[in-house]
C-alpha cells in the first residue's frame, strides 16, 4: 500500500479532512476510560483489541481519502458538498464501529456483551453499521465519478479519467457489500453469528471482478493514447475528439 504521486499542492480542502479524520480517531480512543489501577489495565487489554480493530479500518479510510485528493484534486462546488458529507458520516461511523468490533471480538471469545445482547440490539447495531457502510464508502464511489466527469477541468489525461471511473465502480463493490449486509440483518440471517458483518467481506469478490475487467481496458486505452500524444492533455482537445480518436 502505497500513495499516488501528487498532481496539486496540499489544498485546505485535504487538510480538513486530515483533521476530521483525526478527530474521529480521537473520539475512538477517548472512548475507553483510562485504567486506575492494576485490574483496570489487565481489563483494557482486552477493550485495547477492538479499539485497535476499529482504528485500522479508520486508518484504510483514511489511506482511501487521501489517495483520492492527491490523484483527482476535486474543487467544484458538488465535490466539495459530497466531502464534507462524507467526513460527518465517518466520525458517525466512529462509535458503530467500536461496538460492532466489540461485539465480533466477543463472538470470537465467546465473551458476552451484557449491553449488546439484549432482544433486538444486536440487529439494530448491525443494520445501523451497514448503513453507515453504505453512505461512507456511496460518498467515496461518487466522488471519485466527480472525478471523471470534471476529467477537463482537472486536466486528467484519458487513462487517469479511466481511472477516475473505474474506481468509481470499484467502490461501488463495497456499497453492494453494505446492501448484501443490511439485508441480511432485516431478514435476521445468522445474527447470533454475525453473519451480516461477515457478508461484507464480498467486497472482495466485487472488487477482483472489477479488476479483472479494469486492468484489460487500462492497458488497451493506455497503448491507444501512447499513439496519440496529442491526447495527453484533455485541456487540448474536447471529449468527443478522444473518444473518435480512441476507436
Amino acid at each position: 500500500m502505497s500513495l499516488p504521486p501528487r498532481r496539486a499542492p496540499i489544498s485546505r480542502i485535504e487538510t480538513f479532512g486530515d483533521a476530521m479524520i483525526a478527530v474521529a480517531a480521537t473520539l475512538l480512543i477517548m472512548s475507553s476510560d483510562p485504567p486506575r489501577e492494576y485490574g483496570d489495565l489487565i481489563a483494557n487489554v482486552y477493550i485495547f483489541t477492538p479499539v485497535a480493530l476499529s482504528f485500522a479500518a479508520l486508518f484504510y479510510i483514511w489511506y482511501i481519502h487521501t489517495t483520492l485528493w492527491r490523484r483527482f484534486p476535486l474543487h467544484d462546488g458538488l465535490s466539495l458538498w459530497l466531502n464534507g458529507a462524507l467526513l460527518f458520516f465517518i466520525v458517525f461511523l466512529v462509535y458503530p464501529l467500536k461496538f460492532m468490533a466489540t461485539t465480533l471480538l466477543s463472538l470470537a471469545t465467546s465473551q458476552a456483551v451484557p449491553s449488546l445482547w439484549l432482544p433486538g440490539e444486536l440487529r439494530h447495531l448491525f443494520i445501523l453499521f451497514a448503513i453507515g457502510w453504505m453512505i461512507v464508502f456511496g460518498l467515496v464511489a461518487l466522488l471519485h465519478y466527480r472525478a471523471h466527469v470534471t476529467r477537463e477541468s482537472l486536466r486528467l489525461t484519458p487513462v487517469e479519467a479511466y481511472d477516475a471511473v473505474t474506481f468509481s465502480r470499484h467502490y461501488a463493490g463495497f456499497v453492494v457489500a453494505g446492501i448484501i449486509s443490511l439485508l441480511l440483518a432485516f431478514a435476521r440471517v445468522g445474527i447470533d453469528y454475525a453473519l451480516p458483518v461477515i457478508a461484507l467481506a464480498t467486497l472482495f469478490a466485487f472488487a477482483w471482478l472489477n479488476n479483472r475487467a479494469r486492468s484489460p481496458g487500462r492497458d488497451v486505452l493506455a497503448t491507444k493514447v501512447a499513439q496519440h500524444p496529442q491526447l495527453a492533455d484533455t485541456m487540448a482537445i474536447d471529449t468527443s475528439t478522444i473518444r473518435d480518436a480512441l476507436k
